[in-house]
């Protein structure tokens, strides 16, 4: 077997690993976008004899990475009640508290815009990349006086990308059927899901910070054209205008007693 065979298969092997483990449907979106900008990537560079320079990458190709940005999120609680809050350390603007839901009931919450940041035109060429970094840390408890099988702590950060191009009536999102109005959501494949069994009364805590850095990018030319139907000439033109990053974070929670998580988010270009 070649090398550059060997190196395809483990690509998708990983990749298949990669959907197993995502759990919503946007982890899944996620995923399988970046799995085919690296195979494409990596099978154009095996079959062809005489290699393009930059494999399915062909815009970025040769050129510097130009640091776009730092996104720091607020912080996101998971509490029993959210109504008691600490006079000495309130909400900031992009904070958000989540009430969680009696035991054993799921929690699920959506906490947009905790995070943001301008862009400005022309600081990429054709990808926005992320260097995404989450600090968490939450508690399982048990207190249903019944073994439960489901305690489950699951996060999908996402971001919102407002452009101008973007507010071109014609221009429909094949991900809702509707016209864009200035905005379309992208994520980073970067789904965290921690999932156990509880005994009656137990317990078990977590804390975790881990980075993920990207492949396609969670906007690229590439992504603009074949995922999203812009033109050739409409995706060099995003590049060229301002873009305002909204971070958002999703998430599903079972038996989950408490908890806060905050993400940094470095965005670089080419």
């Amino acid at each position: 077997m070649s090398i550059k065979r060997f190196w395809i298969i483990l690509a998708v092997c990983g990749a298949t690993a990669s959907v197993a483990v995502a759990q919503s449907a946007t982890d899944r979106v996620d995923v399988r976008r970046e799995v085919k900008a690296l195979s494409t990537g990596l099978t154009a560079t095996a079959m062809s004899p005489s290699p393009a320079p930059g494999g399915g990458d062909t815009d970025s190709f040769g050129r510097n990475v130009v640091f776009d940005g730092l996104v720091q999120s607020g912080y996101v609680y998971f509490q029993a009640d959210c109504t008691i809050v600490d006079p000495s350390n309130p909400l900031g603007p992009n904070d958000r508290c989540i009430t969680l839901n009696a035991a054993p009931g799921p929690t699920n919450f959506d906490a947009p815009d905790i995070g943001q940041l301008t862009i400005p035109g022309k600081s990429a060429h054709s990808v926005f990349c992320h260097w995404l970094t989450p600090l968490a840390s939450y508690s399982f408890q048990n207190s249903t006086g019944s073994f439960q099988p489901n305690a489950k702590f699951h996060l999908s950060p996402y971001v919102v990308v407002e452009n101008p191009v973007l507010n071109d009536p014609s221009l429909i999102d094949p991900t809702t059927s509707l016209p864009f109005n200035g905005k379309l959501l992208s994520g980073f494949a970067a789904a965290y899901q921690d999932a156990q069994s509880l005994d009656p009364g137990q317990t078990a805590s977590r804390t975790f910070s881990e980075t993920r850095v990207c492949i396609a990018g969670f906007i690229s030319k590439s992504a603009l054209m074949g995922t999203y139907g812009l033109t050739d000439a409409q995706a060099k033109e995003f590049f060229k205008k301002d873009s305002i990053l909204h971070f958002g974070l999703r998430g599903n929670l079972t038996l989950v007693d408490n908890g806060y998580v905050t993400y940094g988010l470095r965005v670089v270009g080419d």
